[in-house]
C-alpha cells in the first residue's frame, strides 16, 4: 500500500542564503515550505564571506544579523581598499563608522548559512538535511525524489541548488555549466601580518578578477582568489594559480609573512555568472547561483541571490493568490529581477572586459583614492557591491576624479600604453603596507 505523501506549497532545493531566504519569506507569509538540503549543518561553501550591504539589511530583516553580532561573528569592513595591477595602493585607516560607507562585514559562510536555515524553520519551513534531489517530475504535482529515495510532493518547485544546479539543467530551463570559479583559505590568527579589515589585490595574472584578503572576527584571515571571464588565466587553471603565482605574489607574502598558518587547504567553488536568459518555468523558478545571479565584474552572488529570494516570494506568494503558477505567471519573477539588479549585469561584463584589455583604469581607481580619500573609496565600493548601479561610476563625482587620475597617469608614463606585464617592483606600496600590515 503506498503512503500518500504530503502536497508542500513550495519545494527549494538547495538551502544556501538563495533558498534558505526564500524559505523564510514564503513561510513566513504562510506558505508550507520544505527546504532539500543535500548536506548536513553546518557545513561550508569554499568561496567568499564578504557579505555586501544588500545582504547585510535582509539579515537584518530576519533578526539573523543580531543573532550574529552578539555571538561575535561578524566583523564589519571598515578599514580597507585596493592595490592595482600596477602596484599603486589606497587602503584607508580604521577611522569608526563612516556614513558615507557601505556596509560590508566579513561572516563565516559556515555559521551564516546554517543561521539563515535555522530562521527559516523558525518560521515555518521544514528543513530537510541529506536530502540531495536528483529527479523531479511535474504531473498533477511536482512529484520530487532525493538521492536517499525520499520522495517530496508540491504545488511549485525552486532550484537554488547551486553554479553547476543539475535540477534547472535536467529540467532545460539552463543551458550552460560554470563560467568562473573562487577559492578560499582561512590563515590562523597571530600568524599572519594583516591588520586592515578587507583589501582587495589585482595583480595582472588575475584580471578582471582578483585576490582578496579579509579579516574575520577572531582574527583569522580569508585569503581568496577570483578567476573571471576574459582573464589570462582560465578558471579551470584556479588551483595551479594558487600554488604559483599567488602563492609567489609579493603583497601576499608580505601579508602572509614567515609564519603564516592555514587552516585548511585552499577550496575551490564553481562560479555562474551573468545571469541565465530564463530562470521561471511551469510552476518552477531558478534562484541564486544556479540563475547565475552573481556580478561579472566582482562575483559577488550571496547580497543578489538574497534579492532575487525575496523576489521570488513575493511573486509567488501573488501567484498563490491569484491561483495561477503558470510559466506565464512566473515570469514575473525573471522580469523584476532583472529589473532590481540584472540590467547592472551586461554593464559589468563590458567593464570586466575593459579592464582584462587596460588594466591601467584600476590604477586610476588607486589615484583617485589616493588624491582623494575615503570618500571616493566609499563611492567607489558602494558601485562595486551594488549598493549604487554599475552606472554610477559615469557620476560626476566619480568619473571627474577617475578622468584625471587616467590623465595624469597617461603623462607620467609618457602616454604610453600599458603594459600589464609580471609585477616586478610595486610603483607605491606605502598607503598599503602603513594601513594593511601589522608591524612588530
Amino acid at each position: 500500500m503506498s503512503v500518500e505523501l504530503p502536497i508542500y506549497d513550495v519545494a527549494i532545493a538547495g538551502a544556501g542564503p538563495a533558498g534558505a531566504t526564500a524559505a523564510y519569506f514564503l513561510a513566513k507569509g504562510g506558505k508550507g515550505v520544505v527546504l532539500l538540503e543535500k548536506e548536513t549543518f553546518p557545513r561550508d561553501k569554499r568561496c567568499g564571506d564578504a557579505w555586501c550591504e544588500p545582504a547585510l539589511d535582509i539579515l537584518e530583516e530576519m533578526g539573523v544579523l543580531h543573532e550574529l553580532v552578539q555571538a561575535g561573528a561578524v566583523q564589519f569592513v571598515r578599514s580597507g581598499g585596493l592595490v592595482s595591477p600596477g602596484g599603486l595602493s589606497f587602503v584607508s585607516p580604521d577611522e569608526g563608522e563612516r556614513p558615507s560607507a557601505p556596509r560590508v562585514a566579513a561572516i563565516r559562510r559556515k555559521v551564516c548559512d546554517e543561521r539563515i536555515a535555522r530562521a527559516a524553520e523558525g518560521v515555518g519551513a521544514e528543513l530537510v538535511e541529506r536530502a540531495a534531489v536528483v529527479a523531479a517530475t511535474l504531473d498533477e504535482h511536482w512529484k520530487i525524489r532525493c538521492k536517499d529515495g525520499r520522495r517530496f510532493s508540491a504545488r511549485c518547485l525552486i532550484a537554488a541548488d547551486g553554479a553547476k544546479s543539475k535540477l534547472a539543467r535536467m529540467l532545460g530551463v539552463v543551458n550552460s555549466g560554470a563560467t568562473s570559479a573562487a577559492s578560499r583559505q582561512y590563515i590562523k590568527e597571530g600568524t599572519h601580518n594583516f591588520a586592515s579589515d578587507g583589501v582587495l589585490l589585482y595583480p595582472p595574472y588575475t584580471i578582471p578578477g582578483y585576490v582578496a584578503f579579509f579579516r574575520h572576527s577572531n582574527g583569522d584571515i580569508d585569503l581568496g582568489c577570483y578567476l573571471l571571464p576574459g582573464g589570462k588565466v582560465p578558471p579551470t587553471k584556479l588551483k595551479a594559480l594558487l600554488g604559483t603565482e599567488v602563492a609567489n605574489d609579493p603583497f601576499v607574502r608580505e601579508v602572509l609573512g614567515e609564519r603564516a598558518e592555514p587552516l585548511e587547504a585552499p577550496g575551490i567553488s564553481p562560479l555562474r555568472l551573468g545571469g541565465e536568459p530564463r530562470s521561471s518555468g511551469e510552476r518552477f523558478l531558478v534562484l541564486g547561483d544556479a540563475a547565475g545571479q552573481t556580478d561579472p565584474l566582482t562575483g559577488e552572488g550571496i547580497h543578489t541571490a538574497m534579492i532575487a529570494a525575496k523576489i521570488a516570494a513575493h511573486v509567488l506568494h501573488q501567484a498563490f493568490a491569484e491561483r495561477d503558477l503558470s510559466a506565464r505567471r512566473l515570469i514575473a519573477y525573471h522580469a523584476a529581477w532583472m529589473e532590481a539588479f540584472g540590467r547592472d549585469f551586461p554593464i559589468s561584463a563590458a567593464a570586466g572586459r575593459m579592464v582584462s584589455r587596460f588594466p591601467m583604469l584600476l590604477d586610476t581607481a588607486a589615484v583617485a583614492a589616493q588624491r582623494h580619500g575615503a570618500g571616493f573609496m566609499d563611492r567607489f565600493g558602494a558601485a562595486m557591491t551594488g549598493v549604487k548601479p554599475k552606472s554610477s561610476f559615469l557620476s560626476p563625482r566619480m568619473a571627474l576624479p577617475l578622468g584625471a587620475a587616467l590623465l595624469k597617469l597617461s603623462i607620467s608614463r609618457g602616454a604610453q600604453r600599458y603594459d600589464a606585464g609580471p609585477l616586478n617592483e610595486p610603483m607605491s606600496g606605502l598607503s598599503f603596507a602603513e594601513n594593511a600590515l601589522r608591524r612588530s
